[in-house]
């Protein structure tokens, strides 16, 4: 019954009430735990905030990764990366975030359109949690860089071949010319001499070859610190789809 002053529920409609609330409350807790399940094993939104692959992909790019759930004796992934792939990584300059930042992170980005999420506070402004790079070698081989071009030389091979014919990817490549008595040795010269890769190691670099941090600077990458691999583009609009 309602009082006279017709300011108070019954008690039927404040059971109605609350069971509404605890519905919408469960829609809830339902909605994260399965975004947390589908982001944990199959797709992690993430956002690019670099040049790094630039002509292919600029800053904001939003992609989707599959990530390696699966990982071998050596902490790589079971399955492994092949040239060509566009992987996400943890960079070899930074900390891994404690295990209740990557919990809570997916929603963070997932509630900020992968603007925003939170970071330890030993972390470096400039720090980013992730990287995404292209595979341009894997264990085993032989590469070298002429021009910013990547050639390799695989194990069971006797000659080098181009980046783009090992990976039979279509992707392009953003080379700025270099200053007049720009040292033929520094990472940037767009040369390199062979590197043999060892066992878990891969040769990572960014499209944009005059802009990118990567295996010319802090050489090549432990398979441990792959992370997952990129199956998706949904923003912006002109690059929806597959990567290149």
């Amino acid at each position: 019954m309602i009082s006279s002053s017709g300011s108070r529920l019954s008690y039927k409609d404040r059971r109605s009430h609350q069971k509404r609330r605890f519905r919408f409350v469960g829609v809830v807790l339902l909605v994260v735990l399965g975004y947390l399940l589908i982001s944990s094993l199959l797709a992690q939104p993430w956002a690019l905030d670099t040049v790094s692959m630039q002509p292919n992909y600029g800053a904001g790019t939003r992609f989707l990764v599959h990530p390696y759930w699966f990982r071998n004796e050596n902490g790589g992934p079971k399955k492994s990366p092949s040239r060509g792939d566009l992987v996400t990584f943890v960079p070899p300059y930074v900390a891994e975030s404690p295990w209740y930042f990557r919990l809570v992170n997916p929603l963070v980005r997932l509630f900020t359109f992968q603007r925003a999420q939170l970071h330890s506070k030993n972390a470096q402004e400039w720090e980013n949690e992730r990287g995404f790079k292209r595979i341009v070698g894997i264990p085993g081989d032989t590469v070298r860089m002429e021009d910013s071009v990547v050639y390799v030389k695989a194990a069971e091979n006797d000659f080098f071949l181009s980046e783009f014919e090992m990976s039979d990817r279509g992707y392009d490549l953003e080379i700025l010319p270099i200053p007049d008595l720009w040292p033929a040795d520094m990472p940037l010269s767009g040369n390199m001499d062979s590197l043999l890769l060892g066992d878990g190691e891969y040769f990572l670099l960014g499209d944009n070859r005059s802009a990118s941090n990567d295996s010319r600077y802090w050489g090549p990458l432990q398979e441990r610190q792959i992370k997952g691999r990129v199956f998706f583009t949904y923003w912006p609009f002109r690059s929806f789809g597959k990567p290149r």
